[in-house]
């Protein structure tokens, strides 16, 4: 079956301050209203959700399998104009089984006039009575990119230019982790994690960069290792209720001619309650980064931002061999007054809010500098749980907007 779409607009760039900063306002405003008067809040809401929940996204369906496709144009500094398409496909291996959650592939393709190209593939696939899992990912950028170094004195002295920061970056990573369920909600396995990334068209300032001297511009470094996770949620991909403990300890070695070998561990804690009703809950997150060794390369250093983590900061502004980010987020979809077609009263609509901070160092006790986050976004569920999200983000002198599917954690 084939919807009437909506066309969605995403940008991250300076000449639209203005408008970013009247979104993330305005959502702010939507955040503090519904929160504060929750009874006559739903009265309201439920008026108007009846309205607005006719608006539908375009949606293909194949037997078992739905996918909700997108076209958006982007605009970045890195990549100017860019045109982006993609979509989320969800299914269930095994359609029968109501245990088993529903497995998804989101993925993305970005091109702009000037050659950028990004493609971004993830996928999270439960099979067997959710005794086997597959969760991966998939990216290639070939586009300018910025580097301002590694530490945090860099990020806040370095001001962004084509002739401080700008440079041209390849990048491929592929990362894999099978997870076997042992039982009692554990789950064990192998991850192995490849990331290839050179960097060419250096500015000034980063031809004179120590690490860049050092290290040089190529890097393949790649990693074998094992991941653990106790996962109590009661649905991975938007939970209501539960907690997640995950880690990973992996080996990295570069397949080029410099001499990186080094461990990077990551931990993160996720929890997840229910407030008052079902679609109202209070997430947080805690992730801890840490890599050891005497090479480490700085293309692979552990990094704040991005879509999924402290929304609003470019992810590798900030860099160091640790980091350690904390997220709380407030998760709120609508009811409508009448009845929809399943027979309940559920919005398709939502919104969330949030608040974080983070900081990266060259070790765990010189972690002193706290960088302040905060957020909100619009939710539009395209199936039982599975949102496409539009987020607005802003932090220490950045901000970003995204366009993407799935919750952030």
């Amino acid at each position: 079956m084939l919807n009437c779409g909506l066309v969605i607009y995403s940008f991250r760039d300076s000449k639209v301050k203005n408008s970013f900063r009247t979104i993330f306002i305005f959502s702010f405003l939507i955040f503090f209203f519904f929160v504060g008067a929750n009874a006559q809040i739903d009265s309201l809401t439920k008026k108007v959700m009846n309205n607005i929940d006719t608006l539908r996204f375009a949606k293909v369906s194949f037997g078992a399998f739905k996918i909700a496709p997108y076209l958006a144009p982007v605009y970045t500094p890195e990549t100017n104009f860019m045109i982006s398409g993609g979509g989320l496909i969800s299914f269930k291996v095994q359609k029968h089984d109501k245990t088993l959650n529903y497995s998804s592939i989101p993925f993305s393709f970005g091109y702009s006039i000037s050659g950028a190209i990004d493609l971004v593939i993830n996928h999270e696939v439960f099979w067997v009575r959710d005794k086997l899992r597959f969760i991966g990912e998939l990216q290639y950028k070939n586009r300018i990119d910025n580097y301002w170094g590694v530490g945090y004195e860099n990020a806040i002295n370095i001001e962004k230019s084509d002739t401080t920061t700008e440079y041209k970056r390849k990048y491929f990573k592929f990362k894999e982790r099978v997870m076997f369920n042992l039982g009692n909600n554990l789950f064990l396995g192998p991850v192995v994690d490849l990331n290839f990334s050179s960097a060419s068209d250096l500015n000034p300032v980063m031809v004179g960069d120590e690490f860049v001297v050092e290290q040089g511009t190529k890097f393949l470094p790649v990693g074998l290792g094992v991941a653990f996770e106790y996962d109590s949620r009661d649905f991975p991909s938007n939970a209501y209720k539960g907690w997640y403990l995950g880690g990973t300890l992996a080996y990295y070695a570069d397949w080029f001619d410099s001499p990186a070998k080094y461990f990077r561990t990551e931990i993160i804690y996720r929890q997840y309650i229910t407030i008052l009703r079902k679609r109202r809950v209070l997430a947080w997150q805690i992730r801890d980064v840490n890599t050891e060794g005497s090479f480490i390369p700085w293309a692979d250093m552990a990094m704040i931002g991005g879509k999924d983590d402290l929304r609003g900061y470019t992810l590798g502004h900030y860099r160091d061999k640790y980091l350690f980010t904390a997220v709380v987020e407030y998760r709120h979809m609508f009811k409508k007054k009448k009845l929809n077609k399943k027979g309940n009263y559920n919005s398709k609509w939502g919104y969330v809010a949030w608040v974080g901070t983070g900081s990266v160092a060259p070790k765990i006790i010189e972690m002193t500098h706290w960088l302040p986050n905060g957020g909100a976004g619009i939710r539009f569920e395209i199936r039982d749980r599975m949102n496409i999200r539009v987020d607005g983000g802003i932090g220490k002198g950045e901000h970003g907007f995204y366009v993407t599917f799935k919750e952030a954690f």
